[in-house]
């Protein structure tokens, strides 16, 4: 079922033109006594709009909407319904930059410094001005200008820096645009923040490794910057995690104490953000060896007992590591389990001796004599058994064989791959 109209036509009424303001009833009256002489007498269904011209108020349009079905000339019988009006908007919020110069202008936007001032802080979009980098409108008078000292220039961006944080306007000569995003702009102090020069000389890439070297008690690092090039990785967590970050200065070095190691270690580790976890023993043992410590990188105990003495004195010192509790529990677990593993590994040792004697009878009593167990670990579903041992310097090759075949051999006998501590044979 269809709604019956309300009226034999319905308009919509255009008042833009129309001067007289239409809001009382008696408005809308006087309004149709001038409307409805012109309309009486016309058939509306040729047309869909007509203009009636008043003659001191200005022009009334009326565009039919709907007309009943079978309504002719307009006629005293004839019923209307008005729909709709449009009208003239009203301009709620002026330009204060326009209404100075004697014109009307649709300001949406608010200026700060005239708010504060109790100032009109109105301004339109042809008089507004907003900086590159940053959405605050302002108007021409309280447009801010370079915070360069004795510049004084108009701000034309404000900077996205780590000190100016969008705040702070610079003009075009103070200007330092993003390496790779011609959106973001810096002042030349948060340029050199967030892109530091690499410390290699003559080099001008960006520096974006920076030196985590702890320099002092309490975890404050080096803090010089390299570029990726440039740039030295100490792989203390293995090669799935990234190294620390060194400098020229601070690369590591292979006579670095163990006490050192350790510490530069767990500190870089906590001043990370966010903090990693220190590696395990086995990985502090790796280092501990690549920095010549090989007698204590076999001592899972000594390395527990220097990391317990370290984490006491950076306690004392109000510097311990958060989490420094837990770091040493997994450590101590670590340390148990090694003594079965380590057991096993020495059994297999004296096995792995009895094999030389028999396979190199020129040189497998120097060669026996001088094997030292390094490390042993269980096999898993990856992978066989890893028995890691050592020998004297000037024994390894003969030790290991030619591409390694004595090695091998070995592996095969014992049910597990040998391996050379260092990574095969150094001549």
């Amino acid at each position: 079922m269809t709604e019956r109209p309300t009226g034999d036509v319905e308009i919509i009424l255009d008042l833009r033109e129309y001067r007289p303001a239409v809001t009382e009833r008696q408005d809308f009256k006087a309004l149709w006594n001038n409307i409805e002489p012109a309309l009486t007498g016309r058939d509306l269904s040729g047309r869909s709009h007509y203009f009636i011209d008043t003659p001191s108020d200005g022009a009334v349009g009326i565009e039919i909407a709907r007309i009943r079905p079978g309504v002719g000339a307009v006629g005293p019988a004839t019923r209307f319904s008005v729909v709709a009006v449009r009208e003239r908007p009203e301009l709620l919020y002026r330009c204060r930059v326009c209404t100075g110069e004697g014109r009307r202008s649709y300001a949406p936007f608010l200026c700060k410094e005239c708010q504060q001032a109790g100032l009109p802080e109105r301004v339109c979009d042809e008089h507004v001005v907003v900086l590159a980098g940053s959405l605050q409108p302002a108007c021409p008078d309280h447009r801010p200008a370079c915070a360069e000292r004795g510049c004084g220039a108009p701000g034309t961006f404000r900077c996205a820096g780590p000190r100016c944080r969008q705040r702070t306007a610079w003009c075009d000569a103070h200007r330092r645009r993003h390496p790779h995003d011609r959106d973001v702009d810096y002042c030349p102090a948060c340029y050199d923040i967030r892109f530091p020069v690499c410390e290699e000389p003559s080099c001008r890439g960006v520096g974006t490794v920076a030196c985590e070297h702890v320099v002092d008690g309490t975890g404050g690092q080096c803090g010089r910057r390299s570029c990726t090039r440039h740039a030295h990785r100490w792989q203390v967590y293995g090669g799935e995690r990234l190294g620390l970050g060194l400098c020229r200065a601070h690369r590591a070095r292979k006579d670095m104490p163990a006490e050192t190691v350790l510490f530069q270690i767990v500190m870089a580790s906590a001043a990370r953000r966010p903090a990693m976890r220190p590696p395990s023993l086995a990985g502090l043992a790796h280092t501990l060896r690549l920095a010549e410590q090989r007698r204590l990188a076999v001592d899972y105990p000594g390395i527990l007992s220097r990391l317990e003495r370290l984490h006491d004195e950076l306690a004392r010192a109000k510097a311990r590591p958060r989490g420094a509790e837990g770091h040493l529990a997994a450590w101590r677990r670590q340390a148990a389990a090694e003594g079965g593993a380590r057991a096993e590994g020495q059994r297999m040792l004296e096995q792995l001796r009895a094999l030389v004697l028999q396979r190199d009878r020129r040189y497998g009593e120097p060669i026996a004599s001088s094997l030292q167990f390094v490390q042993y670990k269980a096999p898993t579903a990856q992978r066989p058994g890893l028995l890691f041992v050592d020998v004297a310097e000037e024994l390894r090759g003969l030790f290991a064989g030619k591409g390694r075949q004595h090695l091998i051999a070995y592996g095969e006998r014992l049910g597990v791959q040998v391996r050379l501590e260092g990574g095969g044979q150094r001549r």
